[in-house]
């Protein structure tokens, strides 16, 4: 009864340390909901929201796996006593690798998750990438740059972006990033959907938003622009950020894509 007694004890003191924490951090969110904490307070509630189903299932968990425990030590007993001879114990390591293979499994699931999650990212990189590409080579592109070139009005470079949104049904989630030359320095603007302004308006009299790119970005946004790579794709939350640089004979236009990292269709293939 050994292993039981030690899966008795190890699940009171789980499910013991999780019900502090869980009264513990109540009292945080609390807290922070009655001082107003800016920002931190947002976060702490999804958090909570978000973690609270996981403890749920955990202490169920625990508290199927104490009375099972719980059980066996009666059975055994009862066993015992009718039998009046000694019970055969348990090896002193059951326990150790009753943990082991529940580590080793938890392992596995996560590798797995870890795999459909790459094959997620990849597809949706590449479903994207092809998006792009049927739009390069289209006059709207060459529009958009002559525009840009020749510091047109910005009201028809909004119609271009919505255009080539519409021809790949990205919606908002397509912005439009370009150079402007100030004193021999580049400095790159985002053209995205929810800018507006007065129609009459010159691109460089539009007060577009200068773009700054993510830490996660800055590395390959540098050799972006130096030309040394054509694209790259990174995690932002739940989308993924993929750029795509155009480059003709008169100038250069960034293509910018905000994409959900959900592909419901290859889930089910899984």
């Amino acid at each position: 009864m050994k292993a039981e007694q030690n899966t008795r004890d190890f699940t009171l003191r789980m499910i013991q340390i999780l019900v502090w924490f869980v009264i513990l951090w109540a009292i945080v969110f609390f807290v922070g909901l009655a001082f107003q904490w800016s920002g931190l307070t947002d976060q702490l509630a999804e958090t909570f929201f978000g973690s609270g189903f996981c403890v749920v299932l955990v202490l169920a968990a625990l508290g199927v796996l104490n009375i099972t425990a719980n059980l066996n030590i009666i059975s055994k007993t009862q066993v015992r006593a009718a039998a009046r001879t000694e019970m055969v114990e348990s090896k002193p390591g059951s326990f150790v690798k009753t943990l082991v293979v529940a580590a080793f499994l938890i392992g596995v699931f996560v590798v797995a998750l870890g795999y459909i999650e790459m094959r997620l990212y990849k597809t949706k990189v590449s479903e994207t990438m092809s998006k792009i590409e049927s739009i390069r080579e289209t006059k709207l592109i060459d529009e958009a740059i002559n525009l840009i070139n020749t510091d047109g009005k910005v009201v028809e470079l909004v119609k271009i972006r919505e255009s080539l949104s519409a021809s790949i049904q990205s919606g908002a989630r397509l912005s439009l990033i370009f150079p402007s030359v100030v004193k021999d320095v580049p400095i790159y603007y985002e053209l995205t959907a929810w800018w507006y302004g007065t129609e009459e308006d010159k691109i460089s009299e539009a007060k577009l938003p200068k773009f700054v790119p993510l830490i996660t970005e800055q590395k390959s946004w540098k050799r972006l622009v130096a030309g040394e790579v054509d694209s790259f794709s990174v995690y932002m939350g739940n989308n993924i950020r993929l750029f795509h640089n155009v480059k003709t004979d008169k100038g250069e236009v960034i293509l910018l894509i905000d994409t959900s990292r959900r592909f419901d269709s290859l889930i089910r293939k899984f």
